[in-house]
Formats: structure tokens, C-alpha cells, sequence
């Protein structure tokens, strides 16, 4: 009879060891959060810098964090507390059975009621450890959230400067160890305060939000957007040299710069002035960051709505070229109004020499996994409108609509003619959903204008097709996939971009 109490002793010691534990494990975790986190808020709070609005808040985040720990805590105490009470019980049942004389008829009934007592203890403190467990589930998603919060832009919703600092200094290591390329980009909203003093700073506030949403869409999945301060915007770019960045460095300001924000009945618009700068081996955050600014000065001083990256030395034009030997390429001249003559059908590149340029990007995008998207543009209604005003005027149509494509382009683009009323282009460096942006800008730009003639205003409107290279793709290929999209023939769907 002695060795049911025995095994119930020991059953009752396995309970209490792995409930300790469990206790010890909270407890452990409740400290190392609450003086990892917390404390960092408080630190944070205590500084003289920010605005006034900014330190409360990181207050109420250090309260917050404050709270969840001390919850955490007290849950730990309280289970350690619930586990001593349930060892002492167990302890003084155990004792009774000891003192139990086997060979006595009670014996029996003595043993089934100490067990009862036992099984009764451990479904009362397995409910508490349940109640417990769910407190902590609880407290966990609540710090969770603190930490999310923490790292986010209220207003924006993007990574905040927290955030910021340290996916710079994780990309800094990266570049240290590994020689990995990573380019970090600064812009500012050119004439904020102006725009507050004129707009409101509720309608600042609505332009913010928007410019914070346009540059998350037309970013890179690995790249990380942020609102570095004020009216201030940095985007670190893992991965991502120099020429690289500048090629994304001019999506983002033609995407901004084509935004429209609705506000109480009205349309507003901003530019902006950027900064480009790569991350080198002798670089602190310090020294990047400083290289960036210098840049997005340089664009400020250069008339605003332009980019400058700061090659280590100067601050250069975002479309002159990178040199590895750091002389300035010449940037190329723009062609004034008057030259615009020279711009017409006739001089675009034919198919044959546009697709051949298209398959040396196609190898050049297979070689180093640089994005690239090609598009067809059909000119709806083209062979009608040809056939009713003629040859030459169907020319000068012409003339209008590669013009209204162009404005949407950047210098590197290319574009080329297939056949009357159909135009190729081509957009390296641009994945297909950047590719729609840009085709969304075309047709905004043509929609907005009539073409006076014969004594009424013809509205062009156009159709567009988007491919993306593909492991496998061609120059052919990928023309073949945007062409079908523009098909006009009856039994297929074209794909427009509206």
C-alpha cells in the first residue's frame, strides 16, 4: 500500500518542478522585455530634442511598455504564488498518507480521498495556469503591437525614424561584411511650409499621406520607405548600386510628381527635390546620410523638382551617368521647342532596330536580374481617322501622340515605331508594375489634351500593352505578349490600361 503514496509523492514533485519553471520562464521573460524595451522608450522621452508632440507621445509609449511589464510581472508572481500553495498541499497530503496505516480497514478509503484532493489541486491550479496563459497571449500581442507602433509613422504609415536608423545601420554591416551594394535616397516636399500657409496644414497633412502612399507602390518589396521627419522622406534601398538607384530614384519623382491629391473640391500637386547617395566601406550612418542631404541641397539649388546623387566627391545631375573614374559625364542637352521638329515619327528607330536594342537589354536583364518591361501602344481608331483627314495629317497625329509619350518617359527609355498607329516602348530598369504607372501617365497626358482639326477637337485616346521579361523571354516574346493585349481582333479581350 506504501507505494501509492510514494508515486503520488513523486507525481506531485514533477508537477511542482515543471510549473516552477514555468514560472521562472515568465518571470524571465517579463524582466529581459520590460529592460530591453521600456527602457529604451524611457531614454528615448528623456531627450531635448523633437517636437513637443513627439515626446508625449514616445511618453505614452514608455507608460504603455511600463504597464505590460508590470502586468507581466505580477502574473509571474501570482503563478509562482498559486504553484508554493499547490506544493504545500500536495506536501500535507502526502505527509497523511505516510502517516496511513496500510493494514487498517480504513486504509483504502483514507488513500482514495487523499488522491481525490490531489486530482482536485491539480484541475484547480491547471485552470489557473490556463487562465494565465491566456492573460499572457494577451500581453504578448499587446507588445507586439507597442513594438509595431513604435517603428511606424502615425500619420503616414510608413517605417518612422526609429525604423529608419536602424535599416540603415543593418544595410551599413551588410556592406562592411559581405560588400553587399544597398543606396539610400532623401527627398523633401519642394515649398512645404508655403504649401501649409496656403493649403492648411490639414490639406499638408492629406499631401503627406498621399506621397507616402505613392512612393510605397512604386518601391521595391525589399526596399524600405520612410518618413525621416517633418516633410522630410528616405528610402533605403538594399542590393541596389548607384546606377540602380538612380533609375528608381526618377520613378519616384515622376510618380510624385504626376500625383494628384483631392482635397475639399480642390486638385493639388507637389515636386520634389531628391538626394541619392551609395553606401561605401568607409561609411557611418553619419557620413551617408550627410552625402544624401548634400545631393537633395544640390537639387534645391538647381530649381527644385530634379535629383542629384553625390558620387562620393560631387553631387551630379540624377540622368548624367555614373563614371567609374568620377569625371562628370557631359549631361545631355534638351532639345528646346523649336528642335521639336527633329523629335518627329520619322526619326524613331523601326521595329527592327528597336527590338534588336530590346534583346540587348533582354540578355543584359537574364545576366545581372535587372528589371525590364517593354509596351505595344496602339492609337485607337487610328486607320479611321488617317482615311478621313489623310496622309499628312495622320502624321502630324502621329507627331502629337510620341510627343505625349515622351513626356512620360526618362531619358533611358526608348522608344520606336511598328507600323502606323503603333508604337514600342522600352523601360529598363522597370518591373511590369512600374510599367503601368508609366502607361497610366501616358494616357492621362494624351486624354487631357484635344488635337484641334478640321474645325473640331479630336480626342486621341490609346491602348496600351505591358510584358515583363521573363527567364525565358526574347525580344519577340516579349513584344509578342504585349501585342497580343492591344489586339483588336473580336474574339479576344485587350488588356487597357484605364
Amino acid at each position: 500500500m506504501m507505494l501509492l503514496p510514494l508515486g503520488v509523492a513523486l507525481n506531485s514533485v514533477l508537477i511542482d518542478a515543471s510549473l516552477a519553471l514555468f514560472a521562472l520562464v515568465v518571470g524571465f521573460y517579463a524582466a529581459i522585455w520590460y529592460v530591453k524595451y521600456s527602457s529604451t522608450l524611457e531614454n528615448e522621452t528623456g531627450g531635448a530634442e523633437g517636437a513637443q508632440s513627439d515626446l508625449e507621445a514616445r511618453a505614452n509609449e514608455a507608460a504603455r511598455a511600463n504597464m505590460a511589464a508590470q502586468q507581466l510581472r505580477d502574473l509571474a508572481k501570482n503563478v509562482a504564488s498559486d504553484v508554493g500553495a499547490h506544493c504545500t498541499l500536495v506536501t500535507g497530503i502526502t505527509n497523511e498518507l505516510g502517516a496511513i496505516d496500510a493494514n487498517s480497514p480504513e486504509a483504502n478509503a483514507s488513500v482514495t480521498v487523499a488522491v481525490s484532493k490531489i486530482l482536485a489541486a491539480n484541475e484547480k491550479l491547471q485552470s489557473r495556469l490556463a487562465e494565465a496563459e491566456q492573460k499572457i497571449e494577451v500581453q504578448a500581442e499587446e507588445i507586439k503591437t507597442q513594438q509595431s507602433e513604435a517603428r511606424t509613422d502615425a500619420l503616414t504609415k510608413l517605417a518612422n525614424r526609429r525604423a529608419f536608423d536602424d535599416t540603415l545601420e543593418q544595410n551599413l554591416a551588410l556592406q562592411r561584411r559581405d560588400r553587399r551594394p544597398f543606396s539610400l535616397l532623401i527627398f523633401d516636399v519642394d515649398h512645404f511650409k508655403r504649401f501649409n500657409d496656403t493649403h492648411g496644414h490639414q490639406a499638408g497633412d492629406e499631401v503627406l499621406r498621399s506621397v507616402a502612399k505613392t512612393l510605397s507602390q512604386v518601391v521595391k518589396v525589399s526596399d524600405v520607405p520612410c518618413r525621416y521627419g517633418g516633410e522630410e522622406f528616405a528610402l533605403v534601398m538594399p542590393s541596389t548600386s548607384i546606377a540602380e538607384g538612380r533609375i528608381a530614384a526618377e520613378r519616384v519623382r515622376k510618380s510624385i510628381e504626376a500625383m494628384a491629391v483631392n482635397f475639399e473640391g480642390k486638385t493639388l500637386q507637389v515636386t520634389i527635390s531628391v538626394g541619392l547617395a551609395e553606401g561605401t566601406k568607409g561609411d557611418d550612418a553619419v557620413k551617408l546620410i550627410r552625402r544624401a542631404d548634400h545631393a537633395v541641397y544640390a537639387s534645391k539649388e538647381a530649381g527644385r523638382n530634379c535629383g542629384h546623387w553625390n558620387d562620393g566627391d560631387d553631387c551630379v545631375p540624377m540622368d548624367v551617368a555614373v563614371n567609374p573614374n568620377k569625371a562628370p559625364l557631359e549631361k545631355p542637352k534638351r532639345k528646346t521647342p523649336a528642335e521639336g521638329q527633329e523629335e518627329g515619327v520619322e526619326h524613331l528607330p523601326d521595329y527592327a532596330a528597336f527590338t534588336d536594342e530590346l534583346q540587348r537589354r533582354v540578355a543584359e536583364s537574364h545576366r545581372f536580374g535587372v528589371a525590364l518591361s517593354s509596351m505595344h501602344v496602339r492609337v485607337k481608331n487610328y486607320a479611321n481617322l488617317e482615311k478621313e483627314y489623310g496622309d499628312a495629317v495622320g502624321k502630324l497625329l502621329l507627331d502629337s501622340v510620341a510627343q505625349f509619350i515622351r513626356t512620360s518617359l526618362r531619358d533611358m527609355d526608348l522608344l520606336g515605331k511598328v507600323v502606323p498607329g503603333e508604337f514600342a516602348v522600352m523601360l529598363p530598369g522597370s518591373c511590369e508594375r512600374e510599367a503601368t504607372l508609366v502607361a497610366t501617365r501616358m494616357q492621362t497626358s494624351i486624354s487631357n489634351c484635344a488635337i484641334p482639326l478640321g474645325g473640331k477637337e479630336v480626342q486621341m485616346q490609346l491602348k496600351i500593352g505591358i510584358s515583363g521579361v521573363g527567364p525565358d523571354d526574347d525580344a519577340q516574346s516579349m513584344m509578342a505578349r504585349a501585342l497580343d493585349q492591344t489586339s483588336e481582333k473580336p474574339e479576344q479581350q485587350p488588356v487597357s490600361i484605364a
